[in-house]
């Protein structure tokens, strides 16, 4: 077999025809940048998740930023975020100024742990803002989270970008925090068709601050309070993703059923599967599991025809961008001892399940040699 890590053709074969509809009616209006698909998209988004407000931006690079930006945050604030994520995480704020501290995670659900969190801000009193990453599909722990927030009068931005339609003790991600950030790069659970972003909040006075960081810092038509960006989500993405928002939910569970028969398939194999914490609904944008000889494990499903990535090989903090943080090896490890284990598995709605037993019978085979 010839299994990708991702099918985004394959996914979408079924509404191909709206797609295209979608794509002829924004050409026919000739109007592409924050007209009524992109209102439209932000009003829909907003009542899927459960907030007040949505605004789209141009990535889930600048979801993080212009939102951790919206909560007031400045250049020299620290924020704390986990090692064990995309780099934007941390660079999204970074690059304006911002410090980046981080906290280790629980070794079962590889999110952040509150108890590391509560030991750095006892360390670290000047920190303003946590962002905790809901990773690989699965809200973070995050009654707990925001209890230690809450003690030391720490903010909260959610980096959402791979939890759409997750839910932490029947709370949807996005609702849990003061605002968060969500992504729509094409491997999302909800992709569009180029970069393409999305911050939520209920907060008015930081809803009005996103609407202006994100057009060159207008308050209204040439008149411009703050420093701003150019960060638009524009119309073509905003139409086709409301062609699949409806659908979201449905992929979602294609998505859970397909994690259960991997769990099924590697039971009893001397792997570690991914760990389904009772609070939270998880809608698996991965399926990660670990392994000793993982290299080697790795090598062998690709000389099988099945395409496996690591996300993520290198922790933040021993980036060499980051080095002056100084952070070193041993700072954080429960999170190294991960990235040296991960492989992520081929996940996504139209996935089969023979494809699903072959990538278990090979893994399989892997240890019995």
């Amino acid at each position: 077999m010839n299994i990708k890590i991702f099918d985004i053709e394959r996914d979408h074969a079924d509404i191909k025809t709206d797609l295209i509809a979608a794509f002829e009616k924004v050409l026919s209006k000739g109007e592409y940048i924050l007209s009524g698909e992109v209102k439209a998209l932000e009003e829909e988004f907003a009542a899927y998740v459960g907030t007040r407000h949505a605004v789209g931006v141009a990535s889930g690079t600048d979801a993080i930023k212009i939102g951790g930006l919206a909560l007031g945050l400045n250049a020299g604030d620290k924020f704390v975020t986990t090692p064990n994520t995309y780099i934007a995480t941390a660079m999204a704020l970074s690059e304006h100024g911002l410090i980046p501290r981080f906290c280790d995670i629980e070794a079962d659900t590889y999110n952040m742990d509150p108890a590391a969190l509560e030991g750095l801000l006892k360390k670290e009193s000047d920190i303003r803002l946590c962002v905790p990453v809901h990773l690989y599909g699965q809200t973070c722990r995050f009654d707990e989270i925001r209890q230690v927030c809450g003690r030391y009068g720490v903010k909260i931005l959610e980096d959402a970008c791979q939890a759409h339609g997750s839910r932490c003790n029947g709370k949807s991600a996005g609702t849990l925090g003061d605002a968060a950030a969500f992504s729509f790069y094409p491997t999302k659970n909800l992709g569009c068709y180029g970069d393409g972003g999305m911050m939520v909040t209920d907060d008015e006075g930081v809803f009005k601050k996103m609407l202006m960081l994100r057009n060159h810092g207008q308050s209204d038509r040439h008149v411009h309070d703050i420093h701003g960006f150019v960060s638009r989500l524009d119309e073509m993405q905003a139409a086709l993703l409301r062609v699949k928002l409806p659908h979201l939910d449905d992929w979602n569970g294609r998505r859970r059923h397909n994690a259960s028969l991997y769990d099924k398939g590697l039971e009893g194999l001397p792997v570690k599967r991914p760990v389904a914490a009772a609070f939270a609904h998880h809608v698996y944008h991965l399926y990660v599991i670990e392994a000793d000889r993982r290299d080697e494990l790795r090598q062998f499903l690709g000389e099988h025809g099945i395409v496996n990535l690591v996300h993520y090989p290198t922790p933040i903090h021993l980036q060499k961008v980051y080095g002056y943080l100084g952070y070193s090896e041993g700072s954080f490890p429960r999170a190294e001892e991960a990235s040296r284990r991960i492989i992520s598995l081929p996940l996504y709605p139209s996935l089969r399940e023979d494809e699903i037993s072959f990538v278990c019978r090979t893994i399989g085979e892997f240890f019995k040699k």
